[in-house]
């Protein structure tokens, strides 16, 4: 009775209600969903009213869709809009089935969110602002150094975009050379934002001057992205003191990441292409500059060049005129040096031919007279000579007694004595005790003895 008046009240009818997803479950082989839908009092979290709800054929169909649509995950905790058929079972009880689902109202969700978010970042941080449809952060404000050459790069370790990425900067068509640093993470889903900060936060504390920091993620479901909506990452993008690049792989709209960053691009493959452009532009930009001084230097060579033809057709014309001018006055000197001259070599000829004769008169008497001299200073060194002579060999002769006088043989003979100990000399007894050995050298024999007493002497007996 239960169940015809329930499908009699209701059959044929639909509804469009508003609820909050819980418990859900997918039963994958069957395509069927199970949850329950849920109201909420407006002021806190209590539940007003609750009832079972499925899915399946046509409605597991336009929930597909939906995920499709939105890129969020049909799941627990989403607040949807949801045409339902109510049904009723006598051993499942009561439930309402989903027939379709509003992604227009989801997207609109997300898209408050995301406006939520924004406002939120302009209003507790005074770095971001918004200016127009745009937002001027610390981080765009950053100017790119002019060449890009060291690069870190926040990725999946799996994706393919990272790696379009890193084979289009290592294999540009200009040869440029690039040291990509790889920082992995996980790179969607919200709740791995503290994964990503920490990955940024690495970054800064590695010190490394990198010229910019890309962050690169390839194709995926909206939901995917959801992560670069988040927001403490796009806080921490705006106030990065490296210039960020993304590259995140979705085409349908811009995250708040993007908004915050340097420079956004489209794909892995477009920030690629955006920092080998930024070279190239520098390159090209070098190669102008190089052209404009060849150009410059050639129209300032051709305006000397003319300048010093006129100057040197000017110099030679007066270098001619001096030339021939001072040439008529060398000549006149010439004459003058050459009639001044003749009468001065003949005023020295005449002085040297006196001199000559006196020469010729002086010479030999010069001669004698330096020759007595040589003969004079010749006996006086002969006679230095006998008289050192003799001296030194008397100096020799007294050397030679004194050393006969001082010999061991001669001291000998005047009754002295060498006392040697262990085979050497010794001339005190500081190292003799009663008993030693010792030898007594004689001038006719050696005598060795034993030392019967040690009497300390004071050597008066022997005092001259």
């Amino acid at each position: 009775m239960i169940h015809d008046t329930i499908s009699a009240r209701f059959e044929g009818q639909r509804f469009w209600v508003l609820a909050d997803i819980t418990n859900h479950s997918y039963k994958a082989d069957k395509k069927i969903h199970y949850f329950e839908l849920v109201e909420k009092a407006q002021n806190g979290n209590a539940i007003t009213a609750k009832m079972l709800g499925k899915s399946w054929g046509g409605g597991a169909v336009r929930i597909e869709e939906f995920e499709k649509n939105t890129g969020q995950a049909f799941t627990n905790n989403l607040h949807v809009l949801v045409q339902v058929s109510v049904d009723y079972h006598p051993l499942y009880g009561l439930s309402v089935s989903v027939l379709d689902i509003d992604s227009n109202f989801m997207l609109g969700i997300l898209e408050q969110q995301r406006n939520a978010t924004l406002e939120r970042l302009v209003k507790e941080n005074d770095y971001i602002q918004k200016v127009g449809d745009g937002y001027l952060t610390f981080n765009n404000r950053l100017k790119l150094p002019a060449v890009i050459q060291r690069v870190a790069v926040i990725s999946s370790s799996s994706s393919a975009g990272n790696e379009d990425f890193r084979h289009t900067m290592l294999h540009n068509d200009f040869g440029y050379v690039f040291q990509i640093d790889d920082y992995y993470t996980v790179v969607q889903g919200d709740n791995n934002a503290k994964l990503f900060l920490n990955k940024l936060i690495e970054i800064y504390n590695t010190g490394i001057p990198y010229d910019a920091v890309v962050i690169n993620r390839g194709g995926g479901s909206q939901s995917d992205f959801l992560i670069f909506d988040n927001y403490n990452i796009g806080r921490a993008v705006a106030k990065f003191p490296i210039p960020v690049i993304t590259g995140i792989g979705h085409q349908k709209n811009v995250s708040i990441a993007d908004l915050m960053a340097h420079t956004h691009t489209k794909t892995p493959t477009k920030a690629a292409e955006f920092i080998i452009a930024h070279n190239r532009s520098f390159e090209l930009r070098i190669l102008a500059l190089q052209q404009n001084i060849v150009i410059k230097s050639q129209q300032l060579f051709h305006v000397h060049y003319k300048e010093l033809s006129e100057l040197k057709n000017a110099i030679s014309r007066s270098a001619r005129e001096l030339v021939q001018l001072h040439g008529e006055e060398l000549t006149r000197t010439n004459d003058r040096i050459t009639s001044s001259s003749r009468r001065v070599l003949y005023g020295h000829q005449k002085k040297l031919m006196l001199t000559v004769h006196q020469l010729t008169q002086g010479t030999s008497m010069l001669f004698q007279q330096k020759k007595n001299e040589l003969g004079n200073i010749k006996n006086s060194i002969q006679n230095a000579a006998v008289d050192y002579l003799r001296h030194e060999k008397l100096t020799l002769e007294y050397h030679q007694k004194s050393i006969q006088l001082m010999s061991p043989q001669n001291i000998l003979r005047k009754g002295y004595a060498i006392v040697k100990s262990g085979g050497k000399i010794i001339s005190s007894a500081d190292n003799i005790e009663a008993g030693h050995e010792i030898e007594v050298i004689l001038k006719d024999a050696k005598l060795k003895s034993i030392v019967k007493e040690k009497i300390q002497y004071d050597g008066r007996e022997t005092h001259l």
